[in-house]
């Protein structure tokens, strides 16, 4: 007798007491494949779990029903001879469409065995097939792909503790055939990979096969009796319409609601001196741009690399002593107070997990750095040890309240064969004890421009830097991926500007700024401010380059815009984003309008930001918006215009249903437009 269990987003399966045997019917409205079929293991069942020399799959696992309450299924999964169990638990969190599946590994022997792989396993039937994911390196990150299944296994992943380059952890199965999809968010503890296969069987249609979770490529995991290994969590959400633009609010609500912890803080408005002059830093052009910076509105100085060590900075990291010479001459702690005296807090820049060979300390500890590698064995207690302290006196000895963690190199080869598990499991524990050490310190996760931006690092870091790319709007691009899985409330965006040049061959009285457009000054172009700050408004603004050198009247529109993002700073925080185009387009495709609804987290108030950089002359476009209640009124209004405009009342059903009208101003010789629409309900 089979018993049929149903849980909310026509996720359903057939338990078999017989032979203990549980199927996955369906899924997020995707149909689901049988256990067992044409007694095919490796094409059936919820895991796959290798341990020393058994592969253990399809009916060799066995099923226990714990739990099945309408929102909560818990099941255990054991081999046939009670080696190891899988602690299963799936939560369908309705209120945010999704549902949240965590798996813990326990040893039940009386003996140590070697894990070498434990995926969670989601089979869906026959059919035509797309799927989306993300290819992510540096300049280039979160870039959107889609390819359509046929016959091809895919293998998505990312190593060395670098969570998001090559891929991102996450990706969209579509079925084409009856237009339903489902994201598949993994959140990483070490080295992961999602494994799609396309498994055919005889004649039929391919029939994928995912399976996310811990890398398994080198994973040779000792656990010993009775231990309990928690595995990477795995967060199934719905795709409305099969659009994934769509599908990143969802996760943003959830991670809101459920994840972020209480001692996260309110991220600020900074100003960071990379990308004034890199390294080649003048205390009294900081005074400069730091009375500028307190003009804007900045509520932080950050000091980047360039304050430790000698001309040669690169080599220098891991030996964390204050230059000789200039900017502070071996003072730092000076001029971080003189930041105080102004009105904004002092923060610095250090990349701590990264140890260069020639480092003092890997001369007096060389057990402590693993052979090859760069990165100091944090699983060693005294290593990790100094690692924290390494942190803490340099915040206690600049009186820091702010601090940006880098991370340029890879972490190597795991020799512990635990793909790096036990390394970043004890990588956030430290950044945690600083927290309780620190508990006024805001703590910038940029993991060598957004290499390490991920589900589980959103809850330990307060803001996470969006790239090391400075061009405003193939930066938007990369946003456009980031806001399918990220928080955009806490993603760090620098608006890079300094005085724009003689206009040999002026064409109109635009106010306009010099930007970087790429990851150095090597690279410039001309910017409409308001293109500048309606970008740097998509997420949390923040400074850098030469804001002193600009025009008053620039400077008195940034302080504008940022004004606003304070006043406003609640719904910046708490927000998730709907790309309202969202399209498959190349770094290098200029000629699109992308547009984004901002909304708040517990509410319905919007802003629309609308962005081209084509010599175009579309300047009107209707987008629909989402998540409005069809009853009410809206009012619709245009941000920061020169000219004195009316707002207009609009209700939500014809604001989803024919969308909001957007103007960008006609433009023939300079590209870039962007306008940002205030939806407020009455």
């Amino acid at each position: 007798m089979q018993q049929k269990l149903a849980f909310p987003f026509c996720t359903n399966f057939t338990y078999t007491p017989a032979n203990r045997s549980l199927t996955l019917t369906s899924l997020m409205g995707l149909s689901c494949s049988f256990n067992g079929y044409e007694d095919d293991y490796s094409n059936s069942g919820l895991a796959v779990v290798c341990v020393d020399t058994l592969r253990c799959e399809g009916r060799k696992l066995k099923y226990t029903l714990i739990e099945a309450t309408e929102n909560i299924f818990r099941f255990d999964i054991c081999d046939e001879n009670d080696l190891f169990k899988l602690e299963c638990c799936w939560t369908f969190e309705t209120q945010f469409h999704l549902i949240s599946c965590c798996c813990t590994l326990v040893n039940l022997s009386d003996k140590p065995f070697t894990l070498r792989r434990a995926l969670p396993r989601f089979v869906f039937a026959p059919g035509k097939y797309r799927l989306h994911y993300q290819e992510s390196r540096w300049l280039s990150e979160n870039q959107p792909r889609c390819t359509e299944l046929a016959g091809m296994n895919i293998k998505l992943s990312a190593g060395a503790a670098r969570s998001t380059v090559g891929n991102t952890p996450f990706c969209i199965l579509e079925d084409i055939e009856n237009s339903s999809a489902a994201a598949f968010h993994l959140v990483p503890r070490g080295n992961w990979n999602i494994n799609i296969r396309s498994s055919i069987i005889k004649s039929e249609a391919p029939m994928p096969i995912v399976e996310p979770g811990l890398a398994d490529t080198d994973l040779f995991f000792s656990v010993a009796p009775q231990e309990r290994i928690e595995l990477p969590q795995v967060i199934i959400t719905e795709v409305p319409d099969c659009d994934p633009g769509l599908s990143g609010a969802y996760i943003q609500q959830y991670m809101i609601d459920r994840r972020i912890p209480d001692f996260l803080h309110t991220p600020p408005v900074l100003y960071n001196t990379w990308l004034y002059r890199f390294t080649d830093l003048k205390i009294d052009e900081l005074r400069a741009q730091l009375k500028a910076a307190k003009e804007l509105g900045c509520e932080v100085f950050v000091v980047d690399a360039g304050w430790f060590g000698n001309a040669d900075w690169w080599n220098s990291v891991g030996d964390w002593q204050e230059r000789e010479g200039e900017p502070f001459f071996g003072n730092m702690a000076s001029f971080a107070e003189e930041v105080r005296s102004s009105g904004l807090d002092f923060g610095f820049w250090m990349e701590p997990e990264r140890w260069e060979v020639n480092a003092s300390i890997r001369k007096k500890h060389p057990e402590w750095f693993p052979a090859h590698s760069t990165r100091i064995d944090l699983t060693q207690p005294s290593a990790a040890e100094h690692f924290r302290k390494t942190i803490a006196d340099n915040v206690r000895k600049f009186k820091a309240r702010y601090i940006k963690i880098d991370f340029n190199a890879a972490a190597g080869y795991d020799e512990s064969g635990k793909e790096l598990y036990d390394y970043c499991s004890k990588f956030k524990e430290l950044i945690l004890e600083l927290r309780k050490e620190f508990p006024e310190l805001v703590i910038e996760n940029c993991g060598s421009g957004a290499l390490r931006n991920d589900l589980d690092t959103a809850t330990y870091f307060d803001a996470a830097f969006v790239s090391d790319h400075a061009h405003l709007y193939e930066n938007l691009k990369i946003r456009q991926g980031a806001f399918m899985r990220t928080l955009p409330g806490r993603t760090l965006n620098w608006a890079v500007t300094r005085p724009a040049p003689e206009r040999l061959t002026k064409v109109s009285d635009e106010l306009l700024v010099m930007a970087g457009t790429s990851s150095s000054w090597d690279e410039g172009a001309l910017f409409n401010v308001n293109f500048v700050m309606s970008s740097a408004l998509l997420g949390i603004p923040g400074f850098t380059g030469d804001i002193a050198g600009l025009p008053q009247e620039v400077r008195d529109v940034y302080a504008k815009y940022v004004a606003f993002y304070k006043e406003n700073r609640k719904l910046f925080l708490n927000s998730h984003v709907y790309q309202l185009n969202f399209r498959y387009l190349p770094m290098s495709d200029n000629e699109n309008i992308l547009a984004f609804q901002m909304q708040e987290h517990a509410g319905d108030n919007s802003l629309i930001f609308v962005f081209t950089s084509g010599l175009t002359r579309r300047d009107r476009r209707r987008f629909k918006l989402q998540n409005l209640d069809p009853e009410k009124n809206y009012s619709v209004k245009k941000l920061f215009c020169t000219e004195e405009v009316q707002e207009t009342s609009i209700s939500g059903r014809e604001l989803m249903k024919y969308g909001i009208d957007c103007e960008l101003q006609t433009a023939m010789h300079i590209r870039h437009r962007a306008a940002i629409y205030q939806v407020s309900s009455h």
